[in-house]
């Protein structure tokens, strides 16, 4: 027997402004297939171009073109309210305060339709503000707030770190965790490969890093860290797969921890799931992370995982069992946690399957978009 919400079938626009390509437009592009599958009517709006209008093109997902336009972007309000007039959409699903902001405002002057905001971040920037511009700041986000059907957090840290912060209490927040495709779905390069074309030894312990190369990734805790991993395991290699300001610095720091001949940096690489598919561990040093989708692809990779016990990673990450969760700031644990991975073939194989179990009980794209329709539907009868 079906209850009414589930007769009900919304059409979303899903919207970011964002041109870049990182966890939140990764979320989008997963969630828009999500729903897809879900017989969802979904499209999404995005800058075009951008890696992520080029990724909904490949997946056949329709698009709309927009642009950032400022704190209020007129043009996009514009869009919106005529997509909402002509009944093209039912629900807007805003990604970012600016995009929440024309949302509200275009359901506003349209008279029909709903905002869903998704909140991705522990500390969004709006939390930094200070005097005049944290009081006009906080006036906007609490007029757009009002006008917001559902508020979505991705993670129970991003959910608190709303309350705390006094935009809303905890119990108007919905949790819909990140959920990811299946990445052994994928073509992936051969591990023996991989290692080939970097230069490491077929039997040497190899570690995989896929970070953004800026501060609040923590990358140099984890090169202080490869100090004592390789005092432990000479062998022991450690790639980071990222590009960012501090690539110089980290570069230096390497050859001041005379680990420069461990650690390789790739910089950007399109196919960073072949790396970390070759990796013995995966290892993500951010001590700030919202969720972690980076440690869910690992995970569904069968690898175990060493992660910061703060924030997104300590819901994902079962210490012990899944991978090794560290105290933030302590490169010496994070190199012991390393060395008990790479030293124990046995139990690393054990944590990289419990880990694929995991992912595929928690964190898959269709209990995402199963949970997201809930949502909208909730909405929609009320």
């Amino acid at each position: 027997m079906t209850t009414a919400s589930e007769n009900l079938s919304p059409r979303v626009l899903l919207f970011t402004d964002s041109d870049a390509f990182a966890g939140t437009e990764r979320h989008i592009l997963d969630l828009a297939c999500g729903l897809r599958a879900r017989q969802i009517e979904v499209s999404v709006a995005c800058p075009d171009p951008s890696i992520l209008a080029g990724h909904l093109r490949h997946e056949g997902l329709p698009h709309v073109a927009i642009q950032k336009g400022g704190i209020w972007d007129r043009a996009a309000t514009r869009m919106l309210r005529e997509l909402l007039v002509t009944r093209k959409i039912d629900i807007i699903h805003a990604h970012n305060g600016r995009t929440a902001l024309s949302a509200a405002l275009a359901v506003r002057s349209a008279k029909r339709g709903q905002c869903v905001a998704t909140q991705h971040f522990i500390a969004p920037n709006h939390a930094g503000h200070r005097g005049f511009k944290k009081l006009l700041s906080s006036a906007a986000h609490r007029w757009v707030n009002r006008r917001i059907a559902a508020h979505v957090a991705i993670s129970q840290a991003v959910r608190l770190a709303a309350a705390n912060r006094g935009e809303m209490s905890a119990d108007r927040i919905h949790l819909v965790p990140n959920g990811i495709s299946d990445p052994t779905l994928g073509m992936r390069r051969p591990a023996a490969e991989i290692r080939a074309e970097l230069g490491i030894a077929p039997a040497a312990p190899l570690l995989v890093c896929a970070a953004r190369l800026e501060p609040e990734k923590n990358v140099n805790d984890l090169i202080e860290a490869m100090r004592f991993v390789t005092r432990a395991i000479p062998s022991a290699v450690c790639v980071i797969v990222g590009e960012g300001s501090q690539r110089q610095a980290l570069e230096q720091l390497s050859r001041r921890m005379e680990v420069e001949n461990s650690v390789k940096m790739s910089g950007f690489r399109a196919d960073a799931l072949s790396l970390i598919n070759a990796a013995d561990a995966f290892v993500l040093p951010s001590a700030a992370e919202p969720f972690g989708l980076v440690i869910v692809e690992a995970m569904a990779l069968a690898k175990p995982v060493v992660a910061i016990r703060k924030g997104g990673p300590m819901e994902i990450v079962l210490d012990g069992q899944t991978g090794l969760l560290v105290s933030p700031a302590d490169p010496a644990a994070l190199g012991a946690a390393l060395v008990r991975l790479l030293a124990n073939p046995q139990e690393r194989e054990i944590m990289g399957q419990q880990a694929r179990r995991r992912f595929e009980s928690h964190f898959t794209q269709e209990r995402m978009a199963r949970e997201m329709v809930q949502v909208y539907r909730s909405i929609l009868l009320t």
